[in-house]
């Protein structure tokens, strides 16, 4: 079974057209950066998020959908591929 069919992606998708895609792209890309930095993904995201607090805030349900898709599948698979898997779910 492919992740994309796991509840979070499904999700996820709904939730395509509420959110800019090329500010979630640069947050994940960010997110992305710090984590190579750090090998810690929940401080990674805390620390981007806290960074882009406003955005995070008016879109609440999309980022903490993609914070959970994060913290579930990074280890799994791997920042970079999980951070791809979200912008194609969203795109």
């Amino acid at each position: 079974m492919s992740i994309l069919n796991e509840e979070e992606f499904r999700l996820l998708r709904e939730h395509r057209g509420k959110v800019n895609i090329n500010i979630v792209e640069k947050i994940l890309s960010e997110i992305e950066e710090d984590y190579e930095k750090t090998n810690n993904i929940v401080s990674s995201v805390i620390f981007v998020y806290s960074n882009y607090f406003d955005i995070i805030k008016q879109n609440k349900d999309t980022f903490d959908l993609i914070s959970k898709i994060l913290n579930k599948y990074t280890s799994k698979i791997g920042a970079e591929n999980v951070i791809q898997l979200i912008i194609n779910s969203l795109k």
